[in-house]
């Protein structure tokens, strides 16, 4: 619900804050005293067209802030999640400001936002009911909302929506398939020949990397056997100093007699012994080593050519010599895609046709239980309008069926709602017909039968033209609306007004260079004066007190 709102340098507003409540708020005032400057203010907060003329007098912007609970809220608290803008305090403020110049700037919660955002979030938190405001019920889906949520035969509406997907997965896949042009027969050439030289190649896993140690290996061949046979000489043929054998046996022999009167040389002394056997199987190695090696240049070749053709290939496919594999299983598996797709393009026909006798089967099935509803919904709408003066109402919910090639998964109908308010006037679509308060008194009589949408509604003068007991019988549906949902109504009837659980005055502060507008909560005993002032004008007396006050004591009764 609307918690708050902060108004700032709006029109003739310098500043409002203003706390409020569940359930049914009256708004009330002198004529011309700017009842309707909150609901203008929510409309810009909620994404509306902003102007300069918005911004008050002498004053660079202005500033409005709505702040809306969001408790019992999963999929707007979702939503606030994945777009990073909640503040994990269970609640949303929509802002915007708007500059002298026109300009202006929407906000979520403090981050900026786009206007469209801003829409989508009201449209889910308020519904604004007035001449110049947005109004859900004109919308070209609304007939279909109101049946659709009014008849709770959602496990139908889910069979349409499920079945139509299905149908229209189906009939993308068929389409695809015989559309098919002489780019896919090229595509199908290309994959053949480049399957066939991956073939040919036949990489295995880690090959290239084995190949390309053994080639440098072979190209190093004779540089290895060199560097092995000078290793060698010089472990065992050194001419200047000996081999090293010999070098380690001199030292040797020098240490021996040493060693009982000198211990400390007894660790050198093993390390040259263990020198001396390391030598030997060092040499034993290099040994080993020369006789066995060969120097193959064939098989060089053969591995070069080998990696030269592994090159070209990931050249020619701009990939790693490595992602080849991956590659060939990609290209082949595309391959037998397409070359399988005749034989699959008559089943999924075949699947196609079921699918699409599916989907008008349960079509139909909703035709019929939204042409039921729209019969009982009628009778109840009408009667709810005799209470509000709509008594030479009539209404119509004309569903009409169209070719199932018009289908959306909201089915094949095409909803209209269809009224006249006199008599001999013949039923024409809503939106053409319907005056400001006409429309407000068909949606609060929709709000009761059905009691979905947004939890905040705002109604802007729903009682122009009635008054007496029609007027009592508007504020009773109002309140009794509000034990559900948080109900605004600005009105100017005082039977209205007295039945509210939240009073709100507005009044108009003329000043020598400006005029200011100000909205208050009211008491018992101010309330008991603005009923009174709204009954009997300017001038109060005893007896409109004392029938305000009784008025108020009926009204809480």
């Amino acid at each position: 619900m609307l918690a708050h709102i902060s108004i700032k340098d709006f029109t003739i507003v310098e500043s409002l804050e203003l706390d409020l409540s569940s359930g049914f708020s009256a708004v009330t005032g002198e004529t011309g005293a700017g009842k309707s400057i909150m609901l203008d203010a929510l409309t810009l907060a909620t994404g509306g067209k902003a102007e300069s003329t918005h911004v008050r007098p002498g004053a660079n912007k202005a500033e409005i802030y709505a702040c809306f609970e969001l408790k019992n809220k999963p999929k707007l608290q979702a939503w606030l999640d994945e777009n990073d803008m909640s503040d994990d305090q269970d609640q949303l403020i929509l802002s915007r400001i708007i500059t002298s110049e026109g300009r202006s700037r929407g906000y979520i919660n403090g981050r900026p936002a786009p206007l469209q955002q801003l829409k989508e979030l009201g449209q889910q938190l308020l519904d604004i009911h007035g001449q110049h405001a947005h109004q859900m019920l004109l919308h070209k889906d609304a007939p279909r909302h109101l049946l659709d949520n009014y008849g709770h035969y959602n496990a139908l509406l889910d069979d349409v929506k499920t079945s139509f997907t299905h149908w229209q997965d189906l009939k993308t896949r068929v389409d695809r398939l015989q559309n098919q042009t002489d780019e896919s027969l090229a595509r199908i050439q290309l994959l053949e020949y480049q399957v066939q030289e991956l073939d040919l190649v036949d990489l295995q896993p880690d090959e290239v990397e084995a190949l390309e140690l053994e080639q440098k290996r072979l190209a190093n061949a004779e540089t290895h056997l060199l560097s092995a046979q000078q290793a060698l000489h010089l472990c065992q043929n050194d001419e200047d100093q000996g081999d090293a054998y010999q070098a380690i046996q001199r030292a040797l022999q020098k240490l021996d007699p040493l060693i009982d009167s000198s211990p400390a040389l007894a660790s050198a002394h093993d390390l040259l012994n263990q020198a001396y056997v390391v030598m030997a199987e060092a040499t034993h190695e290099l040994n080993s080593y020369i006789d066995n090696f060969e120097i193959n240049p064939q098989r060089l070749q053969d591995v070069e050519e080998r990696l030269n053709a592994i090159y070209e290939l990931a050249r020619k496919h701009k990939v790693r010599p490595e992602e080849l594999m991956d590659l060939h299983i990609k290209l082949a598996e595309e391959l037998g895609q397409l070359k399988g797709q005749d034989q699959s393009l008559d089943e999924l026909i075949i699947a196609l046709e079921t699918a699409e006798q599916t989907f008008a089967g349960h079509s139909q099935a909703l035709s019929s239980a939204r042409n039921k509803t729209g019969e009982k919904l009628r009778t109840a709408l009408l009667k709810q309008l005799k209470q509000l003066a709509l008594d030479k109402a009539q209404i119509q919910f004309e569903v009409d069926s169209q070719p199932i090639h018009k289908a959306t998964k909201h089915g094949v109908d095409n909803i209209q709602l269809l009224v006249s308010f006199n008599p001999g006037q013949a039923l024409q679509p809503l939106q053409k017909v319907a005056s400001g308060g006409e429309l407000s008194r068909i949606s609060l009589a929709l709000q009761i039968l059905i009691q979905q949408g947004p939890d905040t509604l705002i109604f802007d003068e729903i009682d122009v033209g009635v008054g007496g007991a029609t007027a009592e019988r508007m504020g009773r549906l109002l309140k009794d609306l509000g034990s559900n949902k948080q109900i605004i109504s600005v009105t100017h009837q005082p039977q209205v007004a007295a039945l509210a659980h939240q009073h709100l005055l507005v009044n108009k502060l003329s000043g020598k260079q400006q005029t200011r507008t100000q909205i208050r909560k009211l008491d018992k005993d101010q309330r008991q004066q603005e009923l009174a002032r709204m009954m009997g004008g300017l001038e109060i007396s005893d007896l409109t007190l004392a029938h305000a006050k009784d008025m108020l004591m009926a009204a809480q009764a």
